[in-house]
Formats: C-alpha cells, structure tokens, sequence
C-alpha cells in the first residue's frame, strides 16, 4: 500500500512540474519548470522518476561543480 501511494505522489507531483506549474513571458509563452516533458518520459514509471529526481536535485549537484571551478572550498 505504501509504496502504492509513493508512486501516485510521485506521478502527481512530476506531472505538476512538468505540465502546469510556470511561468508566462510577457509575450504568452508558457515556460514550465522542467521544460515541459512529461509526456516523453512518462511512458515508464522509471522514466519520470528519474527525471523527477534529476529535477529536484540538478540545481543542488550543478553547484558542486560551480563552487569547485570558482575556487571556492565547501566546508560541511
């Protein structure tokens, strides 16, 4: 059951990402937060979960490599 209803979160929360939550220019185009692409990678459930995932954490792992190539050190 659990892992049922992880999976419907999931799904709902990768769709709203991709298809819905945004942005309009002042133009009308629509600019979604993921680009839009659920309906590509959604034709396995590992498919929009990884992207789901990368979504989430693209911005945190890209600034790794930002923080290393400017020089400056992480300190935990």
């Amino acid at each position: 059951m659990y892992n049922s209803i992880s999976v419907v979160i999931f799904h709902f929360s990768w769709k709203m990402q991709s298809d819905v939550w945004g942005s309009i220019s002042d133009q009308g185009v629509v600019t979604h937060i993921t680009g839009g692409n659920f309906a590509q990678s959604s034709i396995t459930i590992n498919g929009w979960l990884r992207d789901f995932l990368w979504a989430q954490a693209s911005q945190v792992i890209q600034s790794y490599g930002w923080s290393s190539r400017t020089g400056k050190v992480l300190r935990f």
